[in-house]
């Protein structure tokens, strides 16, 4: 908090806006600007089609004053989420302002997934284009994605610096992903820089962006591994209400070695390294490595995970 107040301080702005990362919607920024700027002294929250998002708006003195004030009483352990939303913020607000816009999902996987789901097969919606208007244009689209001679796309959305060289079916692939020969990415949500090795498959997914560097040949989801099922309708055994519907879910920066499997409703947490899950080799559905981490030894983790899955 202290740095916080210390940044904010720091800027040239009249109006400052705090929001969190955990909902994604679509507004207007000359409308958000101007109903900031109605503020006045106060503290303006945000709503978009009537849900409450963790979006406010106050003049930067008012900010920082607020900040200061709660950073004083913060508890030990708090996160900094709870400490400027709950603490600082929630207990100021003075007007609740609903902004034209589209709600797209807070907090929940399940709900971004199926919403990236729903482009595939309604980019001529009168939603879709309604959305897209309210977009600024970009200066810079990024690097031209490429498909190989032997690489195919169906029924997908392909973001820029994308290399293709496998098969890729009724997905949404983010920016600078790339898909070695023979892999079949279907009916997931690849995010930001990973790398899926040859005669990989990724089915009813959702990758987690990797921060690996781009330079270097290594993989974040190796060569011949498997993850998720289409045909499953499981929900995780340890996040029952984050993952479900069968969705694999692997997290920020893990490293999937080559011959994995990782099966429907699955969970591998951010930043798992892969001789973890060498020696796993493989994760049944719904379980998680949190789970498996913790069996005992000499006791069978392909059992254990059967059944925390039921």
């Amino acid at each position: 908090m202290t740095e916080l107040s210390r940044l904010v301080s720091s800027s040239d702005a009249e109006f400052v806006i705090l929001a969190a990362l955990s909902s994604v919607t679509v507004v207007d920024a000359e409308d958000l600007l101007s109903r900031t700027a109605a503020a006045a002294d106060g503290v303006v929250k945000f709503s978009v089609q009537k849900t409450p998002i963790e979006m406010f708006a106050a003049r930067r003195e008012t900010a920082v004053r607020l900040i200061e004030a709660s950073s004083g009483r913060s508890l030990a352990g708090g996160s900094l989420r709870e400490e400027l939303f709950e603490g600082a913020l929630d207990p100021a607000i003075d007007v609740l302002e609903d902004l034209p816009g589209e709600f797209l999902f807070q907090s929940d996987l399940m709900e971004y997934y199926e919403n990236n789901m729903w482009l595939v097969s309604h980019a001529d919606s009168t939603r879709y284009h309604a959305t897209v208007a309210r977009l600024p244009a970009l200066n810079d689209r990024g690097a031209e994605s490429r498909i190989g001679e032997k690489g195919s796309v169906g029924r997908s959305w392909i973001a820029s610096g994308v290399a293709v060289e496998g098969a890729v079916e009724e997905s949404v692939i983010f920016p600078n992903v790339v898909i070695g020969r023979n892999a079949r990415v279907s009916r997931s949500v690849i995010l930001n820089g990973n790398r899926i090795g040859a005669g990989a498959e990724v089915q009813a997914a959702i990758v987690l962006p990797s921060a690996m560097d781009a330079q270097r040949p290594a993989l974040s989801i190796g060569e011949n591994c498997s993850i998720g099922n289409r045909g499953s309708v499981m929900k995780n055994a340890d996040y029952p209400d984050q993952i479900r519907g069968g969705i694999a879910v692997i997290g920020a920066n893990a490293e999937i070695p080559s011959g994995f499997r990782a099966e429907g409703a699955s969970y591998v947490p951010p930043g798992t390294p892969a001789a973890v899950l060498k020696k796993l080799k493989v994760l049944r559905r719904g379980a998680s490595v949190r789970s498996e981490a913790s069996v005992p030894s000499g006791q069978s983790v392909r059992d254990t995970s059967r059944r925390e899955a039921q």
